[in-house]
């Protein structure tokens, strides 16, 4: 980096830092990587993606997963595996995320070419779903940064005039505010470098300084983050920087909602503080079905933490109400 940018580089150490505790909240639980995708993507816009599905099934509900920052769709298979016994009418897909280490352009992992593709993403996924499952009612559902993409999907959808692009959302640890340690200066300054240099990267272990982060109960993101295969090591400041733009108007998406949502969250989440979702949850329209779930001793990758069986069972009973609901 020094080689490249001589009188930015000390600037950026000093500001990318500060995003830091934020960005490694999103990095997956490490564990055998089962595959279970079509074909691999030949081309630069085909992302890989996986289904869970009984081969005799004709879903009535599909949940679409989108995975969190340095994760990846095999982040969905608990959830999904417990689906399969117990709802054999819910299928399950998920996506590789552009930007993250499945992406099948190399040179673009770590970065974002363009935020807008995240939805553009979103949508035709979304009509790739429906068209193999035409009957089906569609859940979007995102954790951490999968919820900051489907947030301002929808949100971008509906005000614009637009018809629900999904019949239901689900939420687990969003990321609804930037921490109030980060001072408004800092975040301009990150602001500032990164406009002089958007393809800068940063390693994000580096800048941590050895501080653990607890992710669930029993792991901490130093412990486990490198052992996955889709690892990305270095980030753009142009992809960390809009990750705070759209965590700072994650309330906005709030309200916007008009379909029935489910928000989960922990009391433990180093990243956002029960009284922040409950702020965030507060704009949601009254007219909106709204469940929280809320798990005092939970961090932030919930699904994978101590109390992941109660996590899926909540989500797999949110599911089945709204089949209920017709």
């Amino acid at each position: 980096m020094k080689r490249h940018l001589p009188q930015t580089c000390r600037l950026i150490r000093l500001a990318t830092g500060f995003l830091f505790a934020f960005l490694v909240a999103n990095c997956a639980p490490s564990y055998t990587l089962v595959k279970n995708s079509p074909s691999q993507a030949v081309r630069n816009e085909t992302f890989q993606y996986r289904k869970w599905v009984r081969s005799t099934a004709r879903p009535d509900t599909v949940l679409i997963g989108l995975h969190g920052f340095c994760g990846a769709s095999i982040d969905y298979e608990n959830l999904a595996n417990h689906l399969l016994k117990t709802q054999p009418d819910t299928a399950v897909y998920a996506y590789e995320l552009r930007g993250q280490g499945r992406d099948p352009l190399k040179e673009r992992r770590g970065d974002i070419d363009d935020p807008a593709n995240w939805s553009t993403d979103l949508l035709a996924f979304t009509k790739l779903v429906k068209q193999e499952n035409p009957n089906a009612r569609i859940v979007w559902f995102g954790e951490s940064m999968g919820s900051l993409i489907l947030s301002h999907t929808y949100s971008d959808v509906v005000s614009k005039g637009g018809n629900a692009p999904c019949d239901a959302i689900g939420v687990t640890s969003p990321v609804v505010k930037i921490r109030d340690d980060f001072p408004a200066w800092k975040k301009e300054l990150v602001r500032g470098i990164s406009k002089l240099a958007p393809g800068a990267r940063v390693s994000l272990e580096a800048l941590s300084g050895g501080q653990p982060v607890q992710m669930t109960a029993d792991s901490i993101h130093s412990e486990q983050s490198e052992t996955n295969s889709w690892h990305v090591d270095k980030h753009t400041l142009r992809l960390l920087v809009t990750l705070g733009d759209m965590i700072e108007t994650m309330p906005e998406c709030a309200s916007n909602y008009q379909v029935p949502t489910l928000v989960l969250y922990g009391g433990r989440d180093f990243f956002t503080s029960p009284d922040d979702v409950k702020s965030y949850t507060s704009r949601i329209p009254k007219s909106t079905d709204l469940t929280r779930k809320y798990y005092p001793e939970g961090h932030h990758l919930l699904m994978y933490d101590s109390m992941k069986d109660q996590v899926i069972d909540d989500i797999a009973t949110w599911l089945n109400e709204l089949r209920d609901q017709g």
